[in-house]
Parts: C-alpha cells; structure tokens; sequence
C-alpha cells in the first residue's frame, strides 16, 4: 500500500515541489480542529496536501484546481491509491479563470497556487469562503524574499516577492479575516472569515 513518504520520495526523486513537513503538520493539525466539509485547493500537485487534508477530515470533500494534465493525473493515481477519490473533484485549468466562475460555499480553503497571484486570487476565494471558515495559505514568505524585497530589479523573483508582500500585508490588515502568520517552512498564513 502507498504511503504518504511514498509521494513524498516521488515528489522530491522528480524535483516537484510538495510542502515542508513541519507545514503538513500545521495543515493536518488545523483542519482536524476545524473540521471541514467541503475544502476548495488551488494548487492540487500530485495530490499530497489533498490527502493530509481528506485524511484530517474524514466527513470532507475536496475540490482541487491544477493547471498541468500530468500532475492531475498522478493526483488521481495517489487518491485512488489512498482510498479518497470518491470525496474528490480535480478541476484541470487555469485556477484564475476557474475561480472567477467557482460558485457555491466552502468552509475551508487552501491556497497553494500561482504564487505570484496570491492577490489575484483572494477576493474569489474571501467571496467562496462561509463566514467562519479557515483560509490556509503557504508559501507566503516566498524564499524568504517577501520580507527582504531584493533592490536588483534582475532578480527573477522580484515581481513574485512584492505581489506576495503585498497579499501578506492586505491579509494581516484584513477586517474581513482574523490571521495568524506561522514562521514555518516557507511562511503559512491562518485566517478566519469574520
């Protein structure tokens, strides 16, 4: 039987990036408290942190957003494996167009997508989340780079850096959520929907 250190050595053997395992902790550790029913993921990979999630909650659904067709593949091979692909929808496609026409409520989200385009993203998902939902974001320190904006304009990471700084900022000043910044890996957000 496939295990979640199986992926995890598949993630890591093919370079895809997957989260850092004191993130997955933090993940499984609030959805287990929080207790979702219907989870929406922008970002599915290969599916690991779908299974952290679906394995916190049991009662849960998932729908997940991944733009690459392969890795949506290799998702559906690891839920299947996992015993979960019945509580799962993968949606293949750009997430920036599939949540300006999501529709329906969700309790629990996991923004793991385009880092870049966290701030693109947050008014379709604080419209997606119900009142008292958790939005969980990572990556939101982004290499380290977002609280030391690097002065090079070559930088290749730059832009991404100050679209993330800014999300991080609009978020901690959010009087529409409650966050917390986890210093974690590479930086986790907590928030919940007022």
């Amino acid at each position: 039987m496939k295990t979640l250190e199986d992926i995890l050595q598949f993630a890591r053997e093919r370079h895809i990036p997957v989260m850092l395992d004191d993130t997955k902790q933090l993940l499984f550790d609030v959805v287990s408290k929080r207790r979702p029913r219907r989870i929406l993921e922008i970002g599915t990979a290969i599916g690991y942190s779908g299974i952290i999630m679906l394995t916190a909650a049991p009662q849960a659904t998932l729908n997940t957003v991944e733009l690459s067709e392969q890795s949506a593949d290799l998702a559906r091979a690891n839920f299947q494996a996992f015993g979960v692909s019945d509580r799962v929808n993968i949606f293949v496609g750009d997430a920036r167009e599939i949540v300006r026409v999501a529709d329906g409520s969700y309790d629990f989200i996991f923004l793991d997508g385009p880092k870049g385009q966290y701030p693109y993203f947050l008014p379709y998902l604080t419209d997606l989340l119900e009142a008292g939902g958790t939005l969980v974001c990572d990556n939101v320190l982004y290499k380290g780079l977002v609280e030391r904006v690097p002065d090079d304009k070559r930088h290749k990471h730059i832009t991404v850096a100050r679209n993330m700084r800014a999300f991080l900022d609009g978020l901690l000043a959010s009087e529409v959520y409650d966050t917390v910044l986890h210093r974690i890996g590479d930086g986790v957000t907590v928030s919940t929907k007022k």
